[in-house]
């Protein structure tokens, strides 16, 4: 991994391998970028392609994305749901 100052003399990565774990390909986010992001393992990233480069940066969840959640785990534990009410 490089890192290169930018104008306000914070590290940025200039270079980050790609490697292969099963059928994906991955990139490690180092702990400082991750804290800049404010993200944490679990939260979605949002990669918007540029003309000049890629910006990243945290998915902010929406009620709709919350929902869709809930419905999720509604459907998947819907037996133990119906069982916990029958108590």
């Amino acid at each position: 991994m490089k890192y290169e100052a930018n104008h306000d003399n914070h590290s940025i990565i200039k270079e980050q391998k790609l490697w292969k774990t099963g059928n994906s390909t991955v990139v490690t986010i180092p702990k400082e970028m991750m804290e800049n992001l404010n993200v944490t393992v679990g939260d979605t990233l949002e990669f918007n392609l540029m003309s000049d480069g890629v910006v990243i940066k945290k998915k902010e969840s929406t009620d709709q994305d919350i929902l869709d959640l809930a419905k999720e785990i509604s459907n998947e534990y819907h037996e133990t749901f119906e069982k916990l009410v029958e108590r």
